[in-house]
């Protein structure tokens, strides 16, 4: 169907319905409408197609051409609307970044910036069935089936981690990459992080106790572990929670704060 194909090739370019509405400059109603299949004028499909780059539009017995494309050509609605999300979305982080460092800088080790309110993209969760299945005698083994990992240990927030002993879990080998480690997160304290009680947490270790700033991480003072976005600028360093603000930060000395790890895939039990 037609508006099949051009919901699907809307998905795929990454646009919303409103995006490629404003793209095309047709109205978000008429796009929806075309979407569930509902007629629409000639005009209005032309431009979606333009937008979306189908250049021939099949309708049964009529097929309606759209002007083919260029390589060469740049279509510069689509490029004006994408350098204009990227402006936003730098002035944001900036915007983030110098709040935090304010704070960072009056040296305020704990969530005393009153006001601040620090919104960080959440890591999707996967959700798997990790219960551990019966193998059929005699059946060959499928290289992507799950595998009994070890969980290393349990982690709560501004605690110590509890080491565990044989205990796993059973996830495909796709999940896990080389060098990588898996914890089990407890308590409901991670949920702005996205992290909920139980959920498996895929992490790569930092020897270096590095990190980029922004980076979901495991962050240890002392014994203690913390899980947030990293935050580093003139010596200072900090762990950021997702709404108010919560700072740990090290000051400048470089073994009171360090990134333990970073977290690479949250795995959430079906």
């Amino acid at each position: 169907m037609l508006g099949e194909t051009v919901r699907s090739t809307r998905i795929k370019r990454g646009f919303t319905q409103a995006r490629l509405a404003r793209l095309a400059g047709v109205s978000r109603r008429h796009l929806a409408a075309l979407e569930k299949g509902a007629n629409v004028s000639i005009n209005v499909l032309q431009k979606v197609a333009s937008v979306l780059d189908l250049s021939e539009i099949n309708l049964g017995e009529l097929k309606v051409q759209t002007p083919k494309s260029d390589s060469s050509v740049v279509n510069m609605s689509i490029l004006a609307d994408t350098i204009r999300e990227a402006h936003a979305e730098a002035f944001h982080a900036q915007s983030l970044l110098a709040r935090a460092e304010t704070l960072l800088d009056n040296g305020n080790g704990s969530a005393n910036g009153e006001g601040l309110i620090a919104h960080f993209p959440k890591l999707p969760p996967q959700l798997l069935d990790i219960r551990r299945r019966r193998v059929t005698t005699g059946s060959v083994a499928d290289k992507k089936a799950a595998n009994g990992v070890v969980i290393a240990g349990e982690i709560r927030q501004g605690e110590a981690v509890v080491e565990l002993t044989g205990e796993t879990a059973h996830l495909p080998a796709s999940v896990l990459e080389k060098g990588e480690v898996v914890f089990r997160a407890r308590g409901d304290k991670m949920r702005d992080q996205g992290i909920e009680d139980g959920d498996l947490l895929i992490v790569e270790l930092r020897q270096t106790g590095r990190a980029a700033s922004g980076e979901l991480v495991i962050g240890k003072v002392g014994e203690l572990l913390y899980v947030g976005h990293w935050w580093q600028k003139h010596g200072h360093k900090a762990i950021m929670s997702d709404g108010p603000a919560e700072l740990t930060t090290g000051g400048t000395s470089k073994r009171t704060l360090k990134v333990l790890a970073a977290i690479n895939a949250i795995i959430r039990p079906k």
